[in-house]
């Protein structure tokens, strides 16, 4: 994918008040090598073929950007912003995404990622911007495992309005139900629905990574 053809966005979440594992904040806590989870995050997508890479930031927005921004390669190729309705819900974060990611007239789609989601690969994200840009017509493109979808999903500019509409703190769910059938898969393992929303597995992520 050149610069000069279609572009595949990636938005990355990072504005929740993380308080489930209250009073550790999900993304700046850091894993076996002292990455913070944002960062960690951030690094397997800048690495990737998705372009730009939106950061879209809300709750305690400072210092997850300067923890993003340890990782120097990262915060190079990384637009941070505020959503300034973040506290509405998931839904205004995702919003202020999409219509960072409008801005860019030769995007054609939009991966949303979730900064607390830090074992997603490089290799996932670029098999599913090249399984999107194989089938420009379909909805968009979603990760499986054993027959249960998960995060991240890639949305066609299609229904960028769509995105825009929703409401409440469900993302973008009531539209993947609605589009399912109609989106492509690409098979991945087990981290697509790996999450880090307790103490105890926020935990389990401060071992991850030992081996670099």
């Amino acid at each position: 994918m050149t610069r000069a053809g279609p572009r595949v966005a990636a938005i990355v979440l990072a504005a929740g008040r993380s308080s489930r594992t209250a009073p550790l904040h999900k993304l700046l806590t850091p894993d076996a090598t002292g990455l913070p989870m944002i960062a960690r995050t951030l690094r397997a997508i800048t690495a990737s073929r998705a372009g730009p890479v939106i950061v879209v930031l809300g709750h305690r927005a400072a210092e997850i950007r300067a923890a993003a921004s340890i990782d120097r390669q990262a915060e190079n190729a990384t637009r941070f912003i505020t959503a300034p309705n973040h506290a509405c819900g998931l839904s205004q974060t995702l919003a202020a995404g999409i219509r960072a990611a409008s801005a860019y007239p030769a995007v054609t789609g939009a991966l949303v990622c979730l900064g607390d989601m830090p074992l997603i690969g490089t290799d996932l994200i670029d098999r599913m911007i090249a399984t999107f840009l194989a089938h420009p017509d379909r909805p968009g493109v979603m990760p499986v495992h054993e027959g249960r979808r998960g995060n991240p999903v890639l949305w066609s500019r299609d229904l960028f309005p769509a995105l825009l509409a929703l409401t409440g703190d469900q993302g973008a769910r009531p539209l993947l139900r609605q589009h399912e059938t109609g989106m492509a898969r690409v098979a991945a393992g087990a981290e697509i629905t790996a999450d880090f929303d307790t103490p105890a597995r926020l935990a389990d992520f401060a071992r991850c990574f030992a081996d670099g």
